[in-house]
C-alpha cells in the first residue's frame, strides 16, 4: 500500500498523457529559457481540471483543445507539491481526448538539475558554456509542465531552438532543421518510444564527436566539448562491442536508431541513462591517451555498461514508482559487471565486485538505520535519499546471489521473458519475481521478498556438528546482542553455497535453525558461502577459523574466500561476536597475498581501525604494523609498471604504494618525493597508475609552499582525471592550516560544484582533518545546503564525510544537536546513520580499545612466519 506521503505527492489518475510536442529555446547569453508544450491527454473520469507537475516555471498561457474548439484554462500553482492546476470552464468527459497547450519560461540554473548550464574551456583557454538536462528523479518539471512520474509514460517530439553554430542532441535523431525566429535554428527530433519523463533529454552547445556503427546499423557516438573527442574512443569501442552483446543477452534488439554518450563537464551523478542519449561525468567517459590509470579505465567501462543496461532495464521497462528504484539500479549494478566481465575477462570483475561493491552494501546494510530495498517514498527528498548503496550494490548483490542459485541460463531466460512481457510499460518487483518463478519453476517471490522488504541480512552461526542457525546481523554490538537475545522475527530464506573439496551444491535454509545436508564425501562442508556468493556473514567456530588461516597461509584457499574470511572476521569482531583483536592477529597470514581484491578489503578495514585508534595511547604502533603487512606484497609487485602487468596487479601496486606511503614507510616516502619532483619538471614522467599514491604520500608531509604547488597543478591540469588526483592530494595534508586552505579551495570557482563534495569529504576522512572539515561545514552550512539540498549521493556523502569519523559520545551528541537545529530533508537517513556510526566507534573503542592496543604491542604480531599467536 502507498504511504500517506506518497499519496499526497502523486498525481491523480483520472487523466493520463499520451503524447508531448515540446519546444525548448535556451538562451545561453541570458541564461533563461522559454518553451511551449502541447500535451495530448486521455480523460478516464469526468473532470473540470488537469493536475500536473511544474516547478520554478512562469506560465504565460494555458489552453485546452477538444475537437475543433479551444478555451482558456485558469492556472493555479501549488508550490508545496510542485503542481499546476489547470481549470476549465466546462466538464471534460471520460474517454475524451484533450490537447493542453502551455507556454512557459524559466531560468537556466547551475545546480545540476532540470535545465542547467555547464562551463568548460576551449583548447585556447577561452570560456565556453553548454546547456544540458538532468531530470531524474523529479526534475523534468523544472524544464516543462508534465506528468512527472514514471508510470505516466508517453511519446515525445522534442524541438530545440538554438544558436545555429551549436549542436542539439536529444533522445532520437534529428528529423529536420530549419531557420527559426531571430536568426536561430529549430532542430526537430523524431518521436520517441513510449517512455517516462525522467528519461527525456536535451543538450545544446559546441560539441564534437567520435562515432561508429554496429552491424545492426545503430549509430554510436561519444560527444565531448571541443578538443576532447579523441578521449572518447575507448568508451565508443566499449559501447560498440557491448550493444550486440546486450541485444543477444536480453533477446530484444536495442529499439532506438542511435545511441549517444555525452560527456558533461558539470554533472552531479556519475552518469544518467536517458533513453538513447546517455550522459556522463567526464571522468566516467573519457580517457586521456597515455594519462589514464587502470582504475579510470575500469570505471569508464563499468559506467558505460551500467547506463547501457538501463536502456532495457529501466527505460524499456520502468518501475511503477520510486519505491522500486532498486529494480533499475540493482539490476544495472549487477549487469555492468557481467557485461565488462564479458569484454575483459582477464580483469576478473566479479572478484572486484566483491571488494568494491558487495562489501559496501554489507557495511551499510549492517546499520540499524539502514532501509529495505523496497521502501515507501513520497516526496522528492525521500526519493533522492534512496539513491544509495542499498538500491545499487545490495540490489546488485541479491541479483547475483539469485542468479547463482537458480542457474545462469534459467535466470537469463526469465529476464528476457520479463522484458518482453512489460516492454514500454511499467512493472513492479512482484512482476519480476512472478516471471522468474515461471522460468525457474521455483517460488521466487517467497524466497526473495524477505530480502527486499526487510532491511539487513543474517549471520549464519555454524558448528562442527553440521547444525546451522541464522540471526539478523548488525554492525553495532549492542544491536547484535539484542538480535541474539530478543529476536525480532526476521528469518530469511538463505541461499547457501556449500563446498567441500570438489563437492559443490546450493541449498535453501528456510528456518532459523536446521541441520545441513551432508556432502557426498561424507565429511563436513568446509564453506557455507563458497566464493563469497551470498549476501550474509558466516560465524564459524574456532577450529574452522584456525583451518581457514592455515589454508590461507598455505595458499589453498580461493581468492574470493580469502576476501570473504577477512571481511567476515573484521565485521564479526567489530559486532562483538568475536574479539576484534583476532582480526589484527590474523592479518599476518595475508602478508604473501598477491591479489588486489583481498588487499582492498584489508585496506578498508585498516582504515576503519586507524580512524578508531587515532590519537589514542599506543596509536604510534599502528603505522609500523601496516608497513609490516604490506612490504612483502609490494616488493613482489614492484615500482615499475610493465605492459604485461595484469589489470589487478596494476590496481594492487597503486593500493600498496599508497598504504606504505601514507603509513610512513621511509623508503617509500623518499622515492615518492623523488618521483614527484621529476613529475613537476616533466609532467609525463610519472605513470598514471602511480600518480595518486605518489601525490598523496608527498602531500601528507607537506607545508604551505607545497600546498600552493598542488593548488596550481590542480588549476592547470588538462584533464578531470588528473584534477581529481590532485584534489585527493590536497585532502591528504596533515597541517591544519593546509587543510583549511584545501577546504577554502574546494568552494572556490576553481572547483566544480560536483567535485567540492569529494574534496571536503576526503578532508573529513583524514584523521588529521576531521575537525577542520566539521568546523568548515558548519561555518558554510547555508552554502552547502543551497548547492546540494536536492539530496542523492552528493548530500549523503557530504554529511557522512564531515561527521561520521568521530569516536566519542560527546561528538555524537554535538552532531545530533547541530542537525536538529539545521535539518536537511534530503539527508535525514544519512544523519541517523552518522550518529549510529559514531556510537559504534565509541562503543568499540570503549570495549575493545585496550585489547587492540595489546595486540599491536605484542612481539608476536610482527613475526615474519605469520600469526603464531592465534
Amino acid at each position: 500500500m502507498p504511504s500517506s506521503e506518497q499519496t499526497l505527492y502523486q498525481l491523480p489518475r483520472d487523466v493520463r498523457p499520451v503524447h508531448y510536442d515540446l519546444l525548448l529555446a535556451p538562451d545561453l547569453d541570458r541564461m533563461t529559457f522559454s518553451g511551449t508544450v502541447s500535451i495530448e491527454v486521455e480523460v478516464y473520469r469526468d473532470t473540470l481540471e488537469f493536475v500536473l507537475n511544474a516547478k520554478d516555471l512562469r506560465i504565460h498561457e494555458a489552453r485546452a483543445f477538444v475537437g475543433g474548439a479551444d478555451s482558456p484554462l485558469e492556472v493555479r500553482s501549488d508550490p508545496e507539491y510542485e503542481r499546476l492546476i489547470l481549470r476549465g470552464d466546462r466538464l471534460f468527459g471520460a474517454e475524451s481526448r484533450v490537447v493542453l497547450y502551455l507556454s512557459f519560461s524559466g531560468e537556466i540554473g547551475n545546480l545540476l538539475a532540470g535545465l542547467y548550464k555547464s562551463q568548460f574551456l576551449y583548447p585556447d583557454g577561452t570560456d565556453g558554456v553548454l546547456v544540458t538536462t538532468q531530470f531524474e528523479a523529479t526534475d523534468a518539471r523544472r524544464a516543462f509542465p508534465c506528468w512527472d512520474e514514471p508510470s505516466f509514460k508517453a511519446t515525445f517530439r522534442m524541438t530545440a531552438r538554438i544558436d545555429p553554430r551549436h549542436v542539439a542532441l536529444s533522445n532520437m535523431p534529428a528529423e529536420r532543421e530549419f531557420s527559426g525566429p531571430d536568426g536561430l535554428k529549430d532542430v526537430v527530433f523524431a518521436v520517441t518510444p513510449r517512455m517516462s519523463t525522467y528519461l527525456l533529454h536535451l543538450t545544446v552547445g559546441p560539441l564534437e564527436k567520435v562515432g561508429g556503427q554496429t552491424e545492426n546499423g545503430v549509430a554510436v557516438s561519444v560527444w565531448t566539448t571541443p578538443g576532447h573527442a579523441g578521449e572518447g574512443m575507448f568508451a565508443r569501442d566499449v559501447a560498440l562491442r557491448l550493444l550486440p552483446w546486450f541485444d543477444d543477452y536480453f533477446g530484444i534488439p536495442y529499439p532506438l536508431p542511435k545511441m549517444d554518450l555525452v560527456a558533461i563537464p558539470d554533472f552531479a551523478a556519475g552518469a544518467m541513462e536517458n533513453w538513447g542519449i546517455l550522459t556522463y561525468r567526464e571522468t566516467a567517459l573519457l580517457l586521456p591517451p597515455g594519462a589514464s590509470s587502470a582504475r579510470t579505465m575500469q570505471r569508464v567501462a563499468i559506467v558505460v555498461a551500467h547506463e547501457m543496461a538501463h536502456q532495457w532495464f529501466g527505460d524499456l521497462v520502468t518501475m511503477s514508482w520510486w519505491d522500486d528504484l532498486w529494480l533499475n539500479e540493482g539490476f544495472a549494478s549487477w549487469m555492468e559487471v557481467k557485461a565488462v566481465d564479458h569484454l575483459f575477462p582477464e580483469w576478473n570483475m566479479w572478484d572486484i565486485f566483491l571488494a568494491e561493491d558487495m562489501a559496501e552494501g554489507l557495511e551499510l546494510d549492517g546499520l540499524a538505520r539502514s532501509h529495505p530495498i523496497e521502501v515507501p517514498v513520497g516526496n522528492p527528498h525521500e526519493i533522492n535519499e534512496i539513491f544509495d548503496a542499498i538500491s545499487y550494490v545490495k540490489g546488485g548483490s541479491l541479483i547475483r546471489m539469485l542468479e547463482q542459485f537458480v542457474g545462469e541460463e534459467t535466470f537469463r531466460k526469465g529476464i528476457g521473458a520479463y522484458l518482453k512481457k512489460f516492454a514500454y510499460q511499467n512493472a513492479s518487483t512482484r512482476d519480476l519475481w512472478s516471471v522468474l518463478g515461471q522460468a525457474s519453476g521455483q517460488d521466487i517471490r517467497s524466497i526473495m521478498e524477505s530480502w527486499t522488504r526487510n532491511m539487513g541480512y543474517p549471520v549464519l552461526i555454524s558448528g562442527e556438528t553440521g547444525q546451522i542457525e541464522q540471526k539478523p546481523f548488525f554492525n553495532h554490538p549492542v544491536e547484535m546482542e539484542r538480535s541474539r537475545t530478543s529476536p525480532d522475527g526476521r528469518i530469511w530464506p538463505v541461499m547457501l553455497f556449500l563446498s567441500s573439496g570438489k563437492d559443490r551444491r546450493s541449498w535453501l535454509l528456510k528456518e532459523e535453525k536446521a541441520a545441513l545436508p551432508p556432502p557426498p564425501s561424507g565429511q563436513q562442508w568446509d564453506n557455507l558461502n563458497d566464493r563469497h556468493t551470498g549476501f550474509f556473514r558466516v560465524l564459524e567456530d574456532e577450529r574452522v577459523r584456525k583451518r581457514r588461516r592455515e589454508g590461507i597461509k598455505a595458499g589453498t584457499v580461493p581468492v574470493a574466500d580469502r576476501l570473504g574470511f577477512s571481511n567476515d572476521l573484521f565485521s564479526l569482531g567489530r559486532a562483538g561476536l568475536l574479539p576484534l583483536s583476532e582480526y589484527l592477529e590474523t592479518l599476518p597470514v595475508y602478508r604473501q597475498e598477491d591479489q588486489y581484491i583481498v588487499w582492498a578489503d584489508i585496506a578498508a578495514h585498516l582504515g576503519w581501525l586507524q580512524g578508531l585508534l587515532a590519537f589514542t595511547d599506543g596509536w604510534e604502533r599502528f603505522d609500523p604494523f601496516v608497513v609490516f603487512l604490506m612490504q612483502e606484497a609490494f616488493r613482489k609487485a614492484g615500482w615499475e609498471v610493465s605492459p604485461g602487468d595484469s589489470h589487478q596487479k596494476r590496481l594492487l601496486r597503486s593500493l600498496l604504494l599508497s598504504g606504505l606511503g601514507m603509513h610512513g614507510d621511509s623508503d617509500t616516502r623518499q622515492r615518492c618525493q623523488e618521483l614527484f619532483q621529476e613529475r613537476v619538471r616533466r609532467p609525463d614522467s610519472l605513470h598514471p597508475d602511480l600518480r595518486l599514491a605518489v601525490y598523496r604520500t608527498v602531500a601528507s608531509s607537506g607545508d604551505p609552499d607545497l600546498h600552493r604547488t598542488f593548488c596550481d597543478l590542480a588549476r592547470t591540469a588538462d584533464s578531470q582525471e588528473e584534477k581529481n588526483r590532485l584534489y585527493s592530494a590536497l585532502a591528504a595534508f596533515r597541517r591544519p592550516d593546509c587543510l583549511r586552505s584545501t577546504l577554502e579551495f574546494a568552494i572556490s570557482p576553481a572547483v566544480r560544484i560536483q567535485d567540492t563534495v569529494s574534496i571536503v569529504s576526503q578532508v573529513g576522512g583524514n584523521v588529521w582533518g576531521e575537525e577542520e572539515a566539521w568546523t568548515f561545514f558548519r561555518e558554510n552550512f547555508d552554502l552547502f545546503r543551497k548547492r546540494y539540498e536536492a539530496g542523492g549521493f552528493a548530500l549523503q556523502r557530504l554529511v557522512k564525510g564531515v561527521s561520521e569519523g568521530f569516536r566519542s559520545m560527546e561528538r555524537k551528541e554535538e552532531v545530533a544537536r547541530f542537525f536538529a537545529a539545521h535539518p536537511l530533508d534530503g539527508a535525514k537517513r544519512a544523519i541517523e546513520q552518522v550518529q549510529e556510526t559514531i556510537d559504534l566507534r565509541a562503543h568499540v573503542l570503549a570495549r575493545q580499545g585496550e585489547s587492540l592496543r595489546k595486540a599491536l604491542s605484542s612481539p608476536d604480531l610482527m613475526k615474519t612466519e605469520g600469526s603464531s599467536s592465534v
